[in-house]
């Protein structure tokens, strides 16, 4: 019978250099921005635009008067303002005094409180603006110069852009000054298809062949099942894919020591975490038995494995909880995402702010919906979402999702027969346990509760 025999190469005296991606069926990147933090904390700032002749002397570039450490802050201060006023908005009474219910936390449709959220949407805007505003002042002609560029690039729409940088900024969330009265047109993340690079990324790998079925896991905690539209997407991942389904971060590690991790997509349902080690902070999530998994661990299992003849990790991440897409708050710890990425991770998308269970859950069901259609790139789901959720149900969240890499990410797949479902070891209770029988509940379904529920 035939069967794939593994290679390892001891000589290339070429570096890789002869060898070149195919063709991967998508249009070139239109803009790409680098921004590099300088010893002195200082940035330097580099554009370049697809057709588009650099000036005469040198590439469109500037150095910013405002710091990495001051355009981290404006981040962090953006993300806080979403988190305190749409997170956290409580609907008004009668008397305008607030009713202590969380609109974004009991339903995705928003269209029914259009007078309380559509002003909401215009002041997010302003804040966008501000911040965008802030990266980029100063005076000086090579600054102006650039800016005046930049901003008219980021004006046009339908862009494909990519910002490589170390600094994780939460570029969907920011917004341009936009002609027309609807303030959600004015975010790049309305406009552009947009993804965010800068992660350490291993050389490239010819793309493997589109299998039969592809492979899928669902990464869950328990305490999640039944939430919104949980269920459903794990019917879809079922009906897509090999699914397996993980609830403990031991089966996890298990499967990451395993040199060939052949898994199209990985999608976490968990909370999310910052863990404070001394004066420092890291990102992490926890699985049912709540045990730290962050970026050591997936360093720590793939590094064992990584250089083994036949090693392979190419899934598309989807980390669906609290904080799974903002980056560590010192330099020197390793984003989540990142070290997915670094050992060869397609993409990862996660949410920027602490989300709502009811719209995670909404959110994943209409992105892996899309994905493993095969129609799509991850890039062109995150742009499609965006107006969905802003333009139909009155809803901004969408925004605060961010892809790191893989805005040409596809579901690949060949499909002649039907796909199964595994657990990792082959126990079925996790199955039952990872998703129970209920019903599946409405985007606009409001729960009885007065409690806040978050990822």
């Amino acid at each position: 019978m035939a069967r794939e025999l593994n290679a390892e190469i001891v000589h290339d005296p070429s570096a890789q250099y002869t060898r070149w991606p195919g063709e991967h069926g998508q249009r070139p990147l239109d803009l790409t921005v680098t921004l590099h933090v300088c010893a002195d904390d200082s940035v330097m700032i580099l554009a370049f635009a697809r057709d588009q002749r650099s000036p005469r002397t040198r590439v469109h570039r500037a150095r910013l008067r405002t710091s990495a450490s001051a355009i981290r802050a404006q981040a962090d201060r953006l993300r806080h303002f979403w988190y305190e006023n749409v997170v956290r908005l409580q609907l008004p009474g009668a008397d305008r005094t607030p009713y202590g219910r969380y609109a974004f936390a009991e339903t995705c449709d928003l269209r029914p409180y259009g007078d309380t959220v559509d002003p909401l949407v215009e002041e997010l805007a302003v804040q966008g603006r501000r911040v965008l505003d802030r990266i980029l002042a100063g005076t000086g002609s090579e600054l102006e110069k650039f800016r005046d560029f930049l901003l008219g690039e980021l004006r046009e729409e339908n862009l494909r852009v990519s910002f490589d940088s170390e600094l994780y900024v939460p570029w969907p969330m920011l917004a341009v000054r936009a002609p027309g009265p609807d303030a959600s047109s004015s975010f790049l993340g309305h406009r552009h298809q947009i993804e965010q690079t800068g992660a350490p990324y291993p050389l490239y790998e010819a793309p493997p062949t589109a299998r039969a079925v592809p492979a899928a896991s669902l990464n869950t905690d328990t305490a999640l099942d039944g939430v919104g539209r949980s269920d459903a997407v794990y019917d879809l991942l079922r009906e897509a894919s090999e699914l397996t389904v993980r609830t403990t971060a031991e089966e996890l590690f298990k499967s990451l020591r395993a040199p060939d991790f052949d898994e199209d997509l990985m999608y976490f349902w968990c909370h999310g975490m910052f863990v404070e080690r001394g004066s420092h902070r890291t990102v992490g999530i926890q699985l049912s038995d709540g045990k730290l998994i962050d970026a050591e661990s997936v360093h720590r299992y793939r590094e064992e494995c990584g250089s083994a003849p036949g090693a392979s990790f190419r899934p598309f991440v989807l980390i669906n909880a609290c904080h799974a897409g903002e980056p560590a708050d010192t330099a020197e710890l390793e984003y989540l995402g990142s070290a997915f990425i670094e050992h060869g991770a397609d993409g990862v998308l996660g949410p920027q702010i602490e989300m709502p269970q009811v719209f995670a859950a909404e959110y994943a069901h209409a992105f892996i919906e899309r994905y493993v259609s095969g129609a799509q790139t991850a890039g062109e789901i995150c742009h499609a979402l965006v107006k969905h959720f802003i333009e139909e149900l009155r809803n901004p969240l969408a925004l605060s999702y961010s892809l790191h890499c893989g805005i040409d990410s596809r579901w690949e797949k060949a499909c002649t027969s039907p796909p199964s479902t595994s657990t990792n070891g082959g126990d079925s209770a996790h199955l039952a346990a990872a998703i129970p029988s209920q019903a599946t509940a409405s985007p606009s379904t409001s729960p009885d509760t007065s409690t806040f529920p978050t990822g």
